[in-house]
């Protein structure tokens, strides 16, 4: 897929967010229900996944990257499975027990040497999934888009840590699937329903949680600072809620701009780090 890296991430990036752009086009066309948009979340980042890797992963999986796919494709399923289903509760518990299963799956062949690692791991991501699921302030579909808008600055704030972390690949995903993500969002302007489904948490948010995890748990080499700064973006939304005048800004458009500008403070602080902690060679 294109003759350069930078090549293959343009491909990525303008075909997966094209495709991204016209099913979430196509679902409200037929009205069909929220959930399904969720699922197009989902499926952009297994899109974004299958365009970097060129493959669909054997099962069972073998190895951190093969095995992010099917951590993003069983929480895609389960996700849907709840949102069809109505059962809010059921969503929440599984949002939890994601970043759990995620972790021992993904770092099974480092439970015995690296535990403490790994449960702050799980705790870090049971903490992230959580924030993503409180009140953003707005209408159900504002606050949906804002998760999504959130979800998308954090995957681009973490792609230069991801190379940092030794995983080019993982940067590739990470921009590709947030240029998906904005796309996505465009559709649910002027729309009361939620374009952010527990599909789109546990598939899309939970998917990009084990790329993380990937590269934290098993490549070891991500910049801790960088991506703890990069953590408090999940603090942005109690923060806006507090910014009275965010709050009364009339357009919609207005009030996700103000809140994506909160977003991208930590996010570029995160990937700043990164580049300065790397040094003059950072490859750019």
């Amino acid at each position: 897929m294109g003759d350069t890296p930078q090549e293959a991430i343009v491909i990525g990036m303008t075909s997966v967010s094209i495709a991204a752009f016209a099913l979430a086009g196509l679902r409200r066309a037929l009205s069909l229900d929220a959930a399904w948009t969720g699922l197009i979340v989902s499926a952009a980042f297994l899109a974004s996944y299958f365009l970097v890797y060129q493959k669909i992963p054997p099962f069972p999986a073998v190895g951190a990257v093969n095995k992010i796919f099917y951590v993003s494709l069983a929480g895609a399923v389960a996700g849907f499975a709840a949102d069809l289903a109505n059962r809010p509760r059921l969503a929440g518990w599984l949002s939890l027990v994601q970043p759990l299963a995620a972790a021992l799956y993904i770092a099974q062949s480092r439970l015995t040497v690296a535990p403490l690692e790994i449960a702050v791991a799980v705790a870090a991501g049971m903490l992230s999934m959580t924030l993503l699921q409180r009140d953003f302030g707005g209408s159900t579909a504002e606050e949906g888009m804002k998760r999504m808008l959130l979800l998308a600055i954090a995957t681009l704030g973490f792609a230069p840590i991801a190379l940092l972390g030794a995983s080019s690949s993982s940067l590739q995903v990470c921009l590709i699937f947030a240029v998906a993500l904005l796309a996505i969002v465009v559709w649910s302007f002027g729309s009361d329903d939620n374009p952010f489904g527990t599909s789109a948490l546990l598939g899309g948010a939970g998917g990009m949680l084990s790329v993380v995890y990937a590269v934290t748990l098993i490549t070891r080499k991500a910049d801790l600072l960088a991506l703890a700064t990069l953590g408090l973006v999940f603090l942005v939304p109690e923060i806006t809620t507090r910014i009275k005048w965010i709050g009364r800004l009339r357009s919609c458009f207005a009030r996700l701009f103000a809140f994506g500008l909160l977003c991208a403070v930590p996010a570029a602080t995160a990937a700043a780090i990164a580049i300065l902690s790397y040094g003059s060679s950072f490859p750019i």
